[in-house]
C-alpha cells in the first residue's frame, strides 16, 4: 500500500508522529513531505505528485505553524484526488490550535464549551478531503457527515521499557505542578496543591511535580502503583498514555470528547471527575495496592488492542473502506 502522507515541517505533533508510526509498522509505503514526527523519508512536491498518481490514499497531518514551514496543503491541487484524501488533524482550541482570545484558557476551566473555539473546522480542508478525522470530537461536530472521531494514543516509544521487570515503590507520581508545571488547564492545578499536601504523609512514597529526564521519567512511572493524569488542552494528554503504556494504574480527568474503544472505570483505569471523587479514589487504591496493579495491567492491554499507532492507522483504513467508526 501507498499513502501520500502530507506531513508537518518538523514541528513535532502528537496525532501526526502515532499516525506515522503505525503506517511504519504496517509496512506502507509512506511517501512524506517532510521531516519530523518519525517520517523516514522526504520526497520532493515533484515526486510526491509523481506517487500520487497510483497511491492508495492521500493524508493531510495536521500540525500547528509555529516557527516552522506550513503544511504544504497547495499540494492538494495539483494532486487533484479528493475520493481518496483524508485530513487528519489533532487540533486544540480552534482548528488552527491557536486560542479564539486571551481568555479561552481560563474560561474553560468553568465551562468546558469552550474548549470548541472558533473557528472549529477547517472548511477548506473540510472541503478538499472525503474524510475528516478529528482527535476532539463533540456530538455535535457528529453531525457533519465527513468528521470522524480519532483519538491520540501511544507512541512507539512510550514503550521502551516493555519487559523489564519492575519493583513498585512509589504510592503514586503526578508529573506535573512544581518545577514539571503544566498545570494550567483541567484539573492540573488542585489535583497538584491537594497532592503537595496530601504526600507528606510519612507513611507515603510519593513524587510530585519533580521534573526528570524521559528515561528516567519512564522508570518512575513504572515504579509507581498510581500515575495522575490530567486535561490538556485537548480534553486529553500524552501522560495519560505514558503510564497507561508502562503499566501502571493511571487515574484520568473523565474526557467527555467522542472517540471509540474508551477505558472502563475500575477495570483498565481510575476516572474521576472532581476533587472529591479523586480524593475518594486515591485513598481506596493506596489501600488496595492489588487493585491498582490488576487496572494497570489492563490499561496496558487495552492500549495494545486499540489504542497504538498500529491500531489507529487500522482504525482509519477499515473506515476510509467503509466501515462505520462505531465498529472499525
Amino acid at each position: 500500500m501507498k499513502i501520500i502522507a502530507i506531513t508537518p515541517d518538523k514541528k513535532m505533533n502528537t496525532l501526526a508522529t502515532l499516525v506515522v508510526d503505525g503506517m511504519n509498522e504496517l509496512g506502507i509505503d509512506v511517501i512524506a513531505t517532510d521531516a519530523g514526527n518519525n517520517v523516514r523519508k522526504v520526497y520532493t512536491d515533484d515526486e510526491v505528485i509523481e506517487h500520487s498518481r497510483d497511491a492508495d490514499y492521500v493524508m493531510v497531518l495536521f500540525g500547528k505553524h509555529k516557527h516552522n514551514n506550513p503544511n504544504k496543503t497547495y499540494l492538494l491541487d495539483r494532486i487533484n484526488r479528493p475520493e481518496i484524501t483524508a485530513y487528519v488533524t489533532d487540533s486544540e482550541w480552534t482548528c488552527t490550535s491557536y486560542t479564539d482570545s486571551k481568555t479561552q484558557v481560563k474560561e474553560c476551566l468553568t465551562d468546558m464549551s469552550r474548549h470548541r473555539g472558533n473557528p472549529w473546522i477547517d472548511e477548506e480542508m473540510y472541503d478538499k478531503c472525503r474524510w475528516y478525522f478529528k482527535r476532539i470530537v463533540f456530538e455535535e461536530d457528529l453531525e457533519r457527515e465527513k468528521i470522524i472521531p480519532c483519538y491520540i494514543g501511544a507512541w512507539d516509544e512510550y514503550f521502551q521499557l516493555d519487559g523489564v521487570h519492575w519493583t513498585k515503590e512509589y504510592d503514586y507520581y503526578c508529573s506535573f505542578g512544581g518545577h514539571a508545571g503544566h498545570t494550567n488547564n483541567g484539573l492540573r492545578a488542585p489535583v497538584y496543591e491537594y497532592l503537595l499536601t496530601h504526600s507528606k504523609n510519612p507513611d507515603l512514597k510519593t513524587l510530585v511535580g519533580q521534573k526528570f529526564g524521559y528515561q528516567q521519567y519512564l522508570e518512575n512511572i513504572n515504579k509507581s502503583f498510581i500515575g495522575i493524569s490530567a486535561w490538556g488542552a485537548g480534553n486529553c494528554c500524552r501522560r495519560m498514555w505514558e503510564i497507561l503504556s508502562n503499566k501502571t494504574c493511571c487515574f484520568i480527568q473523565k474526557p467527555f470528547i467522542i472517540y471509540p474503544h474508551k477505558f472502563v472505570d475500575g477495570v483498565s483505569c481510575v476516572y474521576y471527575s472532581n476533587m472529591d471523587e479523586f480524593k475518594e479514589k486515591l485513598d481506596y487504591y493506596i489501600k488496595n495496592k492489588d487493585e491498582a496493579v490488576r487496572i494497570g495491567l489492563e490499561g496496558y492491554n487495552h492500549v495494545k488492542r486499540h489504542h497504538t499507532g498500529r491500531k489507529r492507522v487500522e482504525y482509519m483504513l477499515n473506515v476510509m473502506k467503509g466501515v462505520p467508526w462505531q465498529q472499525a
